[in-house]
C-alpha cells in the first residue's frame, strides 16, 4: 500500500467516532429530542387551554352574556395566537426531525 493510501485511511479512521463519544453524542442527541417533546406538550397545552376559552366565549355568545364585538376582537387575537404556535409547532417539529435523523446516524456508526 502506498504512503498516500496509508494517509487516507488514517484520516478515514480519525473520523470514526469511539464507543465512547457514540454513546455521548447519542445520549445528548435523546436528550435534546425528549427535552423538545416536552416543549411541544406545553404548547400543546397551551393551545387546549386557548381553544376551552374560545369555546367559553362562544358559549357566552350564544347565551346572550357576551357581544359580538367582543367575540370578533377576541377571535382575532386567538387567530394570531394560533398562528404563532403553528409556526412554533411547526419549528419544534423540524427540530425533533433533525435530532432523531442525528440519532438515527449516530446509531448506524455504534
Amino acid at each position: 500500500m502506498s504512503s498516500s493510501g496509508s494517509k487516507r485511511m488514517a484520516s478515514k479512521d480519525a473520523t470514526v467516532a469511539t464507543p465512547d463519544t457514540a454513546i455521548k453524542r447519542l445520549t445528548r442527541a435523546v436528550t435534546l429530542a425528549l427535552e423538545e417533546v416536552e416543549r411541544l406538550k406545553e404548547e400543546v397545552a397551551r393551545m387546549n387551554a386557548r381553544s376551552e376559552a374560545m369555546e367559553e366565549l362562544l358559549r357566552g355568545v350564544t347565551s346572550g352574556e357576551g357581544g359580538p364585538r367582543e367575540m370578533i376582537e377576541k377571535l382575532h387575537i386567538f387567530q394570531e395566537e394560533n398562528l404563532d404556535l403553528r409556526r412554533r409547532l411547526d419549528e419544534g417539529r423540524e427540530g425533533v426531525d433533525r435530532l432523531l435523523a442525528r440519532v438515527k446516524f449516530l446509531e448506524e456508526q455504534s
